[in-house]
């Protein structure tokens, strides 16, 4: 599973995911990545916490950047909200990975985390959501200044299908990739091979692809996580309702893309400058040296 950076749209993230679950048991998800806030809601799935975190981001409830700001920089509130979500009773049962990006040469690396808490954690995770919207503190990791680590690879596909194979299962265990995602026009397909079906989607698609970044509201919250769990039954059911062939989830995945893609076409947001600028981070990524264990 790979969860993209979002801010408030990670929403729909938590619908989707809610959706997925009622089709499959948590623990045959072998491996998640995520990036920014994708990444709190990778490691609330990995940890068994997706309750525990779909109360974290209600908690925010912010209506707009200006007041977000505000909350986060006169009263902590996303390292607060934090502190009370990442504790030390904390175990993490599938291997989860997420980029941080290193500047100003915007090298990025991708760490792992698996098994009991461990308090560095913590801070390898503040730095990863490190942007002026959520962190607005810096962070410092090995004497380096780290950023959010979408700012080089908002949709960290590459940790599972690129070196570091030692950190993951043999690739042929894996049956389907599942990439939850924000822009319309993202194409796997020009970074990537594989033979492993891929089912990528832009999630605010369910909500005519409404991308309020900034909106943490309680309304708008409750829109996404409602829609987008409509959205993955309808997804999931037509997913689910074969043999569960590698043949099969690729045949369906195609159709489901050709159902979507001229909406798709039409749409274009701030994700999709996202992810053309981090072609830069993938340019400058060492590949053979970026992966690294936090456990």
């Amino acid at each position: 599973m790979v969860l993209s950076g979002a801010l408030s749209k990670t929403g729909y993230q938590i619908g989707f995911i809610k959706s997925l679950l009622k089709y499959i048991d948590r623990e045959e998800i072998k491996v998640i990545t995520g990036s920014s806030m994708g990444m709190l809601c990778g490691y609330a799935l990995a940890a068994d916490k997706m309750e525990t975190f779909e109360v974290f981001f209600r908690n925010i409830d912010v209506k707009n950047r200006h007041r977000l700001l505000y909350n986060v920089l006169f009263k902590n509130l996303v390292s607060r909200e934090m502190r009370e979500f990442v504790n030390n009773k904390d175990h993490v049962s599938i291997p989860l990975a997420f980029p941080v990006c290193y500047i100003p040469i915007c090298n990025v690396q991708y760490y792992w985390l698996s098994g009991e808490y461990d308090p560095i954690w913590f801070r390898y995770m503040i730095a990863a959501i490190n942007n002026p919207i959520l962190h607005i503190f810096p962070s410092f990791l090995n004497k380096r200044f780290a950023i959010d680590g979408g700012a080089a690879d908002n949709i960290p596909l590459f940790p599972l299908l690129a070196h570091g194979r030692s950190y993951l299962p043999s690739e042929d265990n894996f049956d389907l990739i599942v990439v939850m995602h924000f822009d319309a026009r993202y194409d796997y397909r020009s970074e990537f091979s594989t033979d492993i079906p891929i089912l990528e989607l832009d999630l605010s698609i369910c909500n005519d692809f409404n991308k309020n970044h900034y909106d943490f509201s309680s309304r708008f919250v409750d829109e996404m996580i409602v829609s987008a769990e409509r959205y993955g039954d309808r997804i999931f059911g037509q997913l689910f309702a074969g043999d569960f062939s590698k043949e099969y989830f690729q045949k369906t995945i195609d159709e489901i893309f050709m159902a979507e893609h001229a909406l798709r076409q039409k749409n274009m947001s701030a994700d999709r400058l996202v992810t053309l600028l981090n072609h830069i981070g993938k340019y400058l990524r060492k590949d053979s040296d970026c992966n690294k264990e936090l456990y």
